[in-house]
């Protein structure tokens, strides 16, 4: 969801990224709620190979998609397959991602600033 007026491939690719990585927040938040419920498996968010193929094929990076799946950890004596350890690790990386991509559209927007304003 690229902001109107502003529609190249870089934006679109870094909102994309945006929403990818919120899903799997929520997902990882999720998974940590549940880490005692009997049969619950947990759940992977992938985008990242779906917007790669689409930034090399020099399609429109919204035609990537994100994908929520079961993992395929193994299971627990309750059925459930939930790491902890796992999911909180994969909590903090995907924070430290989501600051990445905030940083790389504030620089985008930074600099469509300063071209417009002639400086």
């Amino acid at each position: 969801m690229a902001v109107a007026g502003i529609s190249d491939s870089v934006t679109a690719a870094l909102h994309l990224a945006i929403n990818g990585l919120d899903t799997r927040q929520r997902t990882i938040t999720s998974n940590i709620a549940n880490v005692e419920t009997p049969n619950y498996l947990a759940k992977e968010v992938k985008f990242e190979d779906s917007l790669k193929a689409a930034l090399s094929g020099g399609g429109d990076p919204m035609s990537a998609s994100i994908s929520v799946s079961d993992s395929t950890a193994p299971l627990l004596e309750n059925g459930n397959n939930v790491s902890i350890d796992s999911e909180l690790m994969a909590s903090s990386e995907n924070l430290l991602r989501q600051k990445l991509v905030v940083q790389a559209l504030n620089s985008k927007y930074a600099l469509l600033r300063t071209a417009m304003a002639g400086n």
